[in-house]
């Protein structure tokens, strides 16, 4: 089997090489700064830099075209705004300096995501009955990420009494 060159390539952002062809990323943004990035000249240059929820993902130089579409995506010209935005990126080719090259461009639409649904068969059950135990989450917030039947609230809410009362969860 071949290794391609863009699989060692790994620097502090993220870029087209880190997508498999035809792949798009659905992301949550976490926050917007500017951050001094060095550029292929070797200097530091000043960058709005998108950073997101999910820990696994490396951060996102954000050009202008990005800008405009996050910004149609989130109602929000205001970077403050965008925090908890999901955007959904994916790989085209680009003209640039004269050539063409691939880019990360953002879909124009917020993405249409399903949440999962909670069961005690969810590999999160035990963390999220911990959390809701120990005061760290609510249902409310629990929903924003899970579709939760009354019957599966039920026994959440009755395994958080058993383990707050009792320190186990039978």
């Amino acid at each position: 089997m071949k290794t391609h060159w863009r699989q060692y390539h790994h620097p502090d952002y993220i870029g087209a090489y880190t997508f498999q062809p035809g792949e798009e990323k659905i992301l949550t943004i976490k926050s917007v700064s500017e951050e001094d990035v060095i550029g292929s000249n070797g200097r530091k240059e000043p960058c709005m830099v998108v950073k997101f929820a999910e820990k696994e993902v490396k951060p996102l130089i954000c050009n202008v075209t990005n800008a405009k579409t996050i910004e149609k995506v989130a109602g929000s010209g205001y970077i403050e705004d965008w925090a908890g935005t999901k955007i959904q990126l994916y790989v085209t080719e680009v003209s640039a300096f004269g050539d063409t090259v691939e880019a990360i461009r953002i879909r124009p639409k917020a993405p249409k995501v399903t949440k999962p649904e909670l069961t005690p068969s969810h590999p999160k059950w035990s963390d999220v009955v911990g959390k809701v135990a120990g005061n760290e989450t609510d249902l409310e917030t629990i929903r924003q990420h899970f579709v939760v039947s009354n019957e599966t609230e039920t026994r959440l809410l009755a395994e958080v009494e058993q383990l707050s009362t009792t320190g186990e969860v039978a």
